[in-house]
């Protein structure tokens, strides 16, 4: 789901989005949340800033979060919304959430695009889709702050009084919950590994435990008190910040072990963060052969290149308005144009026992110009026979479709995963 979904009112700015444009979100930056006066800025691992949001209501902002077609949200507390970005900052919407009861805390995104934002004070949680309300999740216990939708769409959710980490299933259903002990998790993030990360909101101090709660490792940070946010890139690398409105603000970047890689001068009342997933692996063949739009068709791909998240989707634009085409994915590289067709085929396959390339054209997987996306599972590439993404992989992807009678394809990108 798209924010022209979520709110059709914004699908006329987001369609003057290039792919320039879109192709500013890059894996590994940072979206920062400042809560007073409420933004939101991109910032590049290594300190640069690269946009900050214009536009939207003024307030005490809460949350960052990246929404499936890589446009920002966050959570405004006075009036009760939520404020929409396209993927360079510009303000595109907000809608009202009248279901607030009390202070909002964080929002996170699941895969179809429903938003899930915490109503702090009033213990739950409220679900959003695009004709607005859709269900609330009751959360046993204190004050409800950081949110986290994980790869497999559950949601997680951090109480800071009760010292608790709660995990239901996207409608609510509870899978359980484990104490922190003796720290306030104020947010939480999963690692490409599957564990978790947390931070104290009492200590600033950062804590790793396995989904059951086992207690796995900490870093000490400087912060001493007020941690606030947490984001764990996909190469597992740790990042979080502290909120202070009168002293200096850092975001720390740590190893898993616990060695600081460095750090992002931030604004006062830095709240949370979020690691960007923008589009991954490196395009060739580029550009294609014009089609029937005139223009050259596109693929991307976004989400992490770590096998354990299972989290990768294909995207191919500028195809010919209302053709239908599937994507392809191959273990080598090549460049062949295949009999009938007016572009050329990028991609092969070479190990052992493989026959063809694989294609994805089952049900719910044909899309339909000018642009498409599906997710995909690395578990079962469609290949003869079927390959599961390994560590250390390099896989190749590409779009054919249809053009007036005709095909073509879009130009490809090979994708290591670790």
């Amino acid at each position: 789901m798209t924010i022209e979904q979520f709110l059709p009112a914004a699908a006329a700015s987001l369609a003057l989005l290039s792919p320039a444009a879109r192709a500013q979100l890059v894996e590994g930056d940072l979206l920062v949340n400042v809560f007073n006066p409420g933004r939101l800025i991109h910032y590049r691992p290594d300190g640069t800033l690269v946009a900050q949001s214009s536009g939207g209501p003024g307030g005490q902002w809460q949350g960052a979060e990246i929404t499936p077609d890589g446009g920002w949200v966050a959570s405004v507390g006075s009036p009760r919304a939520a404020v929409f970005f396209d993927a360079t900052g510009t303000f595109v919407s907000s809608s009202d959430l009248p279901q607030l009861m009390t202070s909002q805390g964080d929002v996170a995104v699941f895969s179809d695009g429903t938003l899930a934002v915490a109503d702090s004070g009033a213990a739950k949680i409220e679900l959003y889709g695009p004709m607005g309300h859709v269900g609330t999740i009751p959360v046993a216990g204190g004050w409800v702050w950081g949110l986290l939708v994980d790869a497999n769409d559950h949601l997680w959710a951090c109480d800071v009084d009760d010292h608790l980490i709660h995990h239901f299933l996207q409608d609510g259903t509870p899978l359980g919950s484990f104490s922190t002990g003796s720290f306030e998790p104020a947010d939480i993030d999963m690692a490409p590994d599957g564990t978790l990360w947390s931070v104290g909101w009492n200590d600033g101090n950062v804590y790793q435990f396995a989904q059951d709660g086992t207690p796995l490792a900490s870093i000490s940070t400087p912060f001493g008190v007020q941690g606030v946010g947490i984001a764990v890139a996909a190469d597992g690398t740790i990042w979080t910040s502290r909120y202070s409105s009168s002293q200096s603000s850092e975001i720390l970047h740590y190893d898993s072990s616990g060695n600081l890689l460095g750090s992002i001068a931030a604004p006062l009342s830095t709240a949370f963060i979020r690691v960007m997933k923008g589009e991954i692996g490196a395009p060739y063949c580029s550009p294609a052969i014009p089609n029937s739009s005139g223009l050259p068709a596109r693929l991307s791909v976004a989400g992490s290149t770590a096998v354990a998240l299972n989290d990768i989707a294909l995207t191919a634009e500028d195809l010919p308005i209302g053709e239908f085409g599937y994507f392809l994915v191959g273990s080598n590289q090549g460049q062949f144009m295949p009999p009938g067709s007016q572009g050329v085929l990028c991609l092969t396959c070479g190990f052992q026992g493989c026959s063809g390339i694989g294609r994805y054209n089952q049900a719910g997987q044909i899309i339909q110009g000018p642009v498409g996306t599906i997710p995909i599972d690395l578990g079962a590439l469609p290949l003869s026979p079927a390959q599961a993404v390994q560590p250390g992989d390099t896989w190749n992807f590409q779009c054919w479709f249809r053009d007036l009678g005709s095909s073509n394809f879009t130009d490809a990108v090979a994708v290591t995963f670790h």
